[in-house]
């Protein structure tokens, strides 16, 4: 066992700041094994338990004179990649993620392939809302997060200063945004077609 500790020690202090997860130990040992490890390095105050089954060695800032902390944003991914699921902001969260609104929310929501869940990190709540596959496994994870965007703006408040900085986000989008999402309501295709005719002008 302690050279399992070892080996987990020295992975997390080259790779201050990540976040881990049990299953990213597995190679080294048997479930138990490693749980127990994580669990006697965060009571020593070796590693820091972020929530349940995810932990970091935080990285200190010179600058800030401090230990900085993942954001809420990484956990979540984080949580979605042990549990294999998709995940896309939504709301709130997909307007600060686009650029659209630079307010930090209080309250990270994203909508999941997954169970509905809820986790509290550092003050701030995490939530995964369950819906259809389809909405978010048909698309890459930006198209998703900017149909999000979209739907967060809603039909009748989105102007063409959002359309704008929305265009800037989508410039990155592999997919034809008029194309490949015939599947949408009509009002959200009609901004997506404004978004690539600004993108191709």
């Amino acid at each position: 066992m302690t050279s399992i500790t070892k080996k987990i020690e020295n992975i997390m202090s080259e790779n201050q700041g990540e976040i881990f997860s049990i299953n990213d130990f597995y190679h080294l040992g048997t479930k138990n094994t490693v749980k127990s490890i994580l669990y006697r390095l965060s009571e020593n105050n070796e590693i820091v338990r972020l929530i349940d089954g995810l932990y970091t060695k935080p990285k200190y800032s010179k600058i800030l004179n401090e230990y900085s902390f993942p954001d809420a944003n990484s956990v979540a991914n984080k949580i979605a990649d042990k549990f294999s699921w998709t995940i896309a902001p939504t709301g709130d969260t997909a307007l600060n993620y686009t650029g659209l609104s630079t307010q930090v929310p209080n309250e990270y929501v994203y909508i999941s392939d997954g169970p509905y869940r809820e986790y509290l990190y550092r003050d701030k709540k995490i939530v995964f809302k369950h819906t259809t596959n389809r909405n978010i496994t048909s698309y890459s994870k930006e198209l998703s997060i900017l149909i999000q965007a979209i739907k967060a703006l809603g039909k009748n408040k989105i102007n063409e200063e959002d359309i704008k900085k929305l265009a800037l986000f989508a410039k990155n989008i592999k997919e034809d945004l008029i194309k490949d999402t015939l599947k949408l309501p009509f009002w959200i295709q009609e901004v997506l077609e404004k978004i690539q005719e600004i993108n191709f002008e």
